[in-house]
């Protein structure tokens, strides 16, 4: 199978996110205010051409890059797409220089993003009736 890790459009990101995020939102609503920040960036995952997992990064005022709504469609979900695409998102974090990533978990993500050495940094949270927590991750270890 052909997999393959490239930037998409914040169109493709919309229609993944929707269908595995927030099924019941009207498209539109799933739109970030950071989506359109010049430091935005998004990044599919194809097999055989089909876009299956996205990820979505945005740079904040204090050199932390923060991952947003990142979604994988559930019938390619635990079979290593996500971790790949995960992986290459921190290698493009890592290449800038950038000493931290920071996310918002769904409870039911928490060891996913812990395999790749991010840590719990808050109490559990609601948004929107689902639970989550914040994590971080630091590439430079001294800085935890």
């Amino acid at each position: 199978m052909t997999v393959k890790i490239e930037p998409i459009t914040l169109e493709q990101c919309l229609d993944l996110r929707q269908h595995v995020l927030w099924p019941d939102r009207p498209r539109e609503s799933l739109r970030l205010a950071e989506d359109n920040d010049d430091t935005a960036r998004h990044f599919g995952l194809f097999v055989q051409d089909k876009l299956i997992s996205c990820v979505s990064l945005f740079m904040t005022n204090n050199d932390c890059w923060v991952i947003r709504k990142f979604a994988t469609l559930e019938e390619y979900q635990s079979r290593g797409y996500g971790t790949q695409l995960l992986q290459q998102t921190l290698a493009i974090v890592d290449q800038a220089g950038i000493k931290k990533v920071s996310l918002d978990s769904r409870r039911t993500a928490i060891r996913f993003y812990q395999k790749s050495g991010f840590q719990i940094c808050s109490e559990p949270f609601i948004k929107d009736g689902v639970e989550f927590v914040k994590m971080q991750r630091y590439t430079d270890l001294s800085l935890q």
